[in-house]
């Protein structure tokens, strides 16, 4: 199998990417991210003088050591690929890419300690656990109408005023919870309703957080950022739970509320310090809407963005759905209580934490489709072990196959989200981010039926069953699929190209 279009940032055909038609900024001006100016007649990308006519020793527009290129930036510098451990956290170099992660990474522990708390609370009001899931899906519902417009906006507009927006909404709605429980008018119809906020809120602001890291890395660390990402949210689903448990415990559901609103206000502060994004899309020639059709035929026509998709939704479809039957499973089918399944969640989440780290240490010019497919094959067979190891040696069975569930789950999607982010033309980050988004939205939807299928025929054959269908699909994306995402520079930069005028055509004649 050959390396895939979005194997290696030697082989970028867009405007300013290696091996691509060379932007202002790669003529000579000054790099993004802070790095010096390079490109004809500049300093040497190696540290050599300056070259004539922009030759070897200048780095050329978009070639090895200029702007976009492999190694751009001063010797040594945050764009040279680094060998084995040193690549894991290469992103972090980069200022502007450590700002957006601590906001990331605080945000998403606020996140994670406001469901637990708003869970708790929801069953402490009502008494019911119909209450704690029809909250739980306030927080989804929202996504399915908001998330296409938070994609067509992140392209739109300055990604930092959005964040700004977001962060702050989010923060004020931490703060009016824990006024409302102090002052003792908390309601269930409350905390619905601040629910769907949350959702709607969050639809805006993930496109556009995860559009904003190719505009403050370059091109080749783009999946080593993108999965520093993922690393910072998946820690937080280690510890977050604890210390909501423990500040409820000692100080309270409103205390908690008002520090979640307080993890909410420094990332919000943190935001304040990035630069403006870029807005892609002019305002005045088109509405939203045209913008969303246009995202939604651009996916469909551009062969490797569509076959992504598919790799996305369906492992989604498969592969996740487990974990809305794994408490009942747990108890039945494991004989543990609470504390048992706290210790499945748990271990899972590290094996997410190191699936993430894994592919933050992967070279870009690796094989990536086919580590891809090699992450989809483990991950149904982690489902697979879940049943039959479960059933054959028991508690102990089920933690070794959650911890590698973790490993190759975590591992395929951050592989797959970023093989996204690189394959997609910059003016359309944010509405593919959003379309990826959506994906997650169909897997709870699959919880019903699971539960049905479990009920009839055990949660271990259950959880066997999902893992082979996932496995039997990961085998036939990798025969048939992955020649749609392993093409050369050039059918890549035709079939972007083709997508782009083609979806835009479409667009215009039906207006």
């Amino acid at each position: 199998m050959t390396a895939g279009p979005v194997t290696s940032a030697d082989s970028d055909p867009r405007p300013g990417g290696a091996g691509g038609v060379a932007t202002p900024a790669s003529a000579g001006g000054q790099q993004p991210n802070g790095a010096p100016p390079v490109g004809p007649g500049g300093p040497s990308a190696n540290g050599g003088p300056p070259a004539r006519n922009g030759g070897p020793g200048g780095g050329r527009p978009g070639g090895p050591g200029g702007p976009g290129g492999p190694g751009g930036g001063p010797p040594g510098g945050p764009g040279a690929q680094k060998p084995g451990f040193r690549r894991t956290f290469s992103a972090f170099r980069y200022p502007k890419y450590r700002l957006l992660w601590i906001s990331m990474a605080v945000g998403m522990t606020g996140m994670q300690m406001q469901m637990i708390a708003q869970g708790l609370l929801a069953y402490e009001l009502s008494g019911t656990f119909t209450a704690v899931g029809v909250l739980a899906m306030a927080w989804g519902v929202p996504q399915f109408f908001f998330a296409l417009p938070g994609g067509a906006i992140a392209d739109r507009m300055d990604k930092r005023q959005i964040l700004l927006i977001t962060q702050l909404g989010v923060m004020a709605q931490a703060i009016f919870i824990g006024f409302a429980i102090t002052t003792g008018i908390i309601s269930l119809p409350m905390l619905f309703i601040v629910g769907v906020f949350m959702g709607a809120t969050f639809s805006f602001n993930m496109p556009a957080r995860q559009a904003f890291i190719p505009e403050v890395v370059p091109r080749d660390q783009m999946m080593n950022a993108i999965a520093l990402n993922n690393t910072a949210m998946n820690s937080t689903r280690i510890f977050s739970p604890l210390a909501a448990g423990l500040f409820i415990s000692f100080w309270g559901f409103d205390v908690t509320y008002y520090i979640t609103g307080a993890m909410y206000g420094i990332g919000w502060l943190t935001v304040i310090l990035l630069p403006r994004s870029t807005a892609h899309l002019n305002r005045e020639k088109r509405g939203m809407f045209d913008d969303i059709a246009i995202g939604l035929r651009y996916v469909r026509d551009t062969r490797a963005l569509r076959v992504l998709m598919f790799m996305a939704f369906v492992p989604v479809l498969l592969g996740i759905p487990y974990v809305t039957i794994l408490p009942a499973f747990a108890r039945a089918d494991l004989g543990q209580g609470e504390f048992g399944f706290s210790l499945l969640v748990g271990v899972s989440a590290v094996g997410a934490l190191l699936g993430s780290l894994t592919i933050a240490t992967l070279n870009p010019r690796s094989k990536l489709p086919l580590i891809q497919s090699g992450l989809g094959a483990g991950w149904g067979a982690g489902l697979v072990f879940l049943g039959l190891g479960s059933a054959v040696f028991g508690f102990p069975g089920a933690l070794a196959a959650m911890l590698l569930l973790g490993v190759f789950q975590m591992g395929y999607m951050a592989l797959n989200n970023s093989m996204l982010m690189m394959t997609a033309a910059p003016e359309y980050h944010g509405r593919v981010m959003s379309l990826y988004m959506l994906t997650f939205g169909v897997f709870p939807l699959m919880g019903g039926p699971l539960g049905v299928l479990g009920d009839a025929i055990g949660g271990f054959a259950t959880f066997s069953a999902l893992g082979v269908a996932l496995v039997a699909f990961i085998a036939l994306m990798a025969l048939f699929g992955a020649q749609r995402i392993t093409m050369s520079p050039a059918r890549r930069a035709k079939s972007s190209h083709d997508g782009i005028a083609e979806a835009e055509a479409e667009v215009e004649a039906a207006a």
